[in-house]
Parts: structure tokens; C-alpha cells; sequence
């Protein structure tokens, strides 16, 4: 039996490597793509994601206590877009392109699925340092909820029209 990974093995397939696989891998879905759709090229990301994430990696390299990966997320302070843009305006070192990108970015920072997650009832909002500031009321709480399950059907509903495609 084969020590490679499906991945390593399929990438020995297509460049035509002399090392062939020893295990065929089977097919689990049903819904099996036909050849013209898996040679489409990837998709490229909307100019308006690529610049949102961009301004969530300057937001957390500028701010990395407040800012974290999508694991780590906490809610925020309310009223932290005021505090950013006030502690960015005394920022001479950062260009007022990335100031613009972090200040825009932080709406997309805040409406991630991750951050819905993480906003419960009694969890702590934090400042720009990454100090407790607040807490997260029942009405936060809920509110944050409804927000995640909204994005959750909306994702299902697109879904279900990219695989009648």
C-alpha cells in the first residue's frame, strides 16, 4: 500500500510522474464532477474580499492584542471603530490608503461567521489593547445569533443553486 497522501498521489497523476499510485482512490460523492467542470480555472477572489482581508491582516498587525486569528476572536468594544479611527489619525507611519482598508475592514472583521460565534452572553469586550472593557448583554447575544443563522441560510440557499448548476 501507497505511504502517499490522496493529494500526493493525484498530484503524481497529473505531472505525468513515473511513480504511479498502488491504490486507486475511490469516488465516495454522488454528485461526481464531469471533466468540463473540474478544468475550470479557480475562481478569483472579488477586488472587494481581497481588500477586506487585507485590512483585517493590517488590523491585526497594528492591533495584535484586540485582532486575532479566527480562533481566538472576542467581541469588541462597542464604539471601537471611533477609538480606530482616532488612534489611526495620530499615525503618521501608516499610509492613508492602509488607514482607509482598516477603518473599512473592520465591518467584514465583525460580521464573520467567528465573530457571531464568539459574541455570548457574559463574554468580555475588548479595547484596541486587548482590555476588558464590557460585557456581552442577552440582547448582544441574541442579536449576534440571529445574525449567524441568517449568514448560514443564506450560504445553504447559495449552495443548493451552485449544485443544481
Amino acid at each position: 500500500m501507497s505511504k502517499l497522501t490522496l493529494k500526493e498521489q493525484l498530484e503524481a497523476l497529473s505531472l505525468g510522474s513515473s511513480e504511479k499510485p498502488l491504490v486507486t482512490p475511490k469516488i465516495v460523492k454522488s454528485n461526481y464532477k464531469t471533466p468540463e467542470k473540474v478544468n475550470r480555472p479557480p475562481k478569483q477572489k472579488p477586488a472587494w474580499l481581497e481588500h477586506a482581508q487585507y485590512g483585517v491582516e493590517l488590523l491585526r498587525a497594528y492591533f495584535p492584542a484586540c485582532f486575532k486569528e479566527m480562533k481566538e476572536i472576542q467581541p469588541l468594544k462597542i464604539g471601537i471603530k471611533q477609538d480606530l479611527v482616532k488612534h489611526l489619525s495620530t499615525r503618521d507611519d501608516i499610509v492613508l490608503g492602509d488607514k482607509a482598508c482598516m477603518v473599512s475592514s473592520l465591518a467584514y472583521y465583525v460580521s464573520s461567521a467567528a465573530y457571531h460565534k464568539n459574541v455570548v452572553e457574559g463574554a468580555a469586550r475588548i479595547d484596541l489593547e486587548g482590555n476588558a472593557i464590557g460585557l456581552v448583554t442577552v440582547e448582544e447575544a441574541q442579536y449576534s445569533l440571529e445574525c449567524r443563522k441568517t449568514k448560514m441560510q443564506k450560504k445553504s440557499k447559495e449552495l443548493e443553486v451552485v449544485e443544481k448548476a
